[in-house]
């Protein structure tokens, strides 16, 4: 390979990283110019190399690489209170990576068209996508609840086996039970439940109205966590 290729395939990884980062940095997505400048231009210097010494192994280079930059996607790829964010920006990391490896390759013309219909779908799909919303509903996420509880000291029993018990309908599942001392003889009981599915307002409301018939106590709520 000419030196003059190997500044060419750069070049194009670069240009079309920077392209594809501009997109997302004008849209607002955090994933911008840099880091796919980085993962493109990355790519492209880890398929090169193999070619640089006269190999025949670049297929096997280029799945390598698609494995291991999966290992990146971890960073931008987190859940927010049941919710999986961070999946369009790894796709498109994910596309540029192969960008790159088509542009290292030779392959211009594949890899300009492969950006342009990248970019294209990010913008045109965005909000197309928002026009269709789901036939039926479906939630199957994890969400997080605590009942906190302020009573005195000698409903401290009865309150915790209420926690424990109240859930009959077995939609919750009691994570953890605690207690601790507030001031004088008051105690301050806090359970934290799971639930999968719809939201369990109701039957955590329930469950706060229960606790809240018993006299000694003096104040109880529930929230998401």
């Amino acid at each position: 390979m000419f030196y003059t290729d190997f500044i060419l395939r750069i070049a194009l990884s670069l240009t079309l990283g920077f392209l594809i980062g501009l997109e997302r940095q004008l849209t607002g997505h955090p994933a911008g110019i840099r880091i796919n400048v980085l993962i493109c231009m990355g790519t492209s210097f880890f398929t090169l190399f193999p070619m640089l010494y006269g190999s025949d192994q670049v297929f096997r280079v280029g799945s390598s690489i698609i494995s291991g930059v999966v290992f990146l996607y971890s960073g931008v790829i987190f859940k927010d209170r049941g919710t999986v964010r961070g999946m369009n920006i790894a796709a498109t990391l994910w596309c540029t990576a192969a960008i790159g490896i088509l542009a290292s390759t030779g392959m211009y013309a594949m890899a300009i068209t492969a950006a342009t219909i990248l970019i294209g779908s990010n913008l045109i799909l965005r909000p197309f996508a928002r026009k269709f919303h789901p036939i039926t509903s479906s939630d199957e996420s994890e969400k997080q609840y605590r009942i906190s509880v302020t009573c005195q000291e000698k409903a401290e029993q009865d309150i915790r086996l209420l926690l424990i018990n109240s859930n009959s309908c077995k939609t919750l599942f009691l994570n953890n039970l605690e207690s601790g001392d507030v001031v004088g003889d008051k105690v301050e009981i806090v359970a934290e439940y799971c639930s999968v599915g719809k939201s369990k307002n109701n039957i955590l409301e329930g469950i706060v109205g229960q606790v809240l018939v018993i006299p000694e106590v003096i104040s109880a709520g529930w929230e998401v966590l």
